[in-house]
């Protein structure tokens, strides 16, 4: 695989992330903006996971590359941006 090709992996990675998300059964409220909603969220774990990951080439017969995203590290990182979970 080539370094061209990691875009659409990282897009992939992102969609497929996504839409997993959306089968949680907690909701996250944000008591410092209340006006924050789903799509500020989405947006804010997006930017979290991202600084939280890392990109790995695992190389061979055909190199492969996966986004890892060390998940405490994008919670923290929600958490001090004011995100807490509620029951729905």
């Amino acid at each position: 695989m080539g370094r061209g090709r990691l875009p659409g992996v990282l897009l992939a990675t992102a969609g497929l992330l996504a839409a997993l998300g959306g089968c949680d059964s907690v909701t996250y409220k944000n008591p410092g903006h209340p006006e924050y909603g789903d799509t500020q969220y989405k947006t804010d774990l997006a930017q979290c996971r991202k600084q939280n990951s890392k990109i790995v080439i695992v190389g061979g017969y055909d190199d492969k590359g996966e986004v890892q995203v060390d998940e405490d590290k994008a919670r923290s990182c929600m958490n001090e941006r004011g995100w807490q979970a509620v029951s729905r």
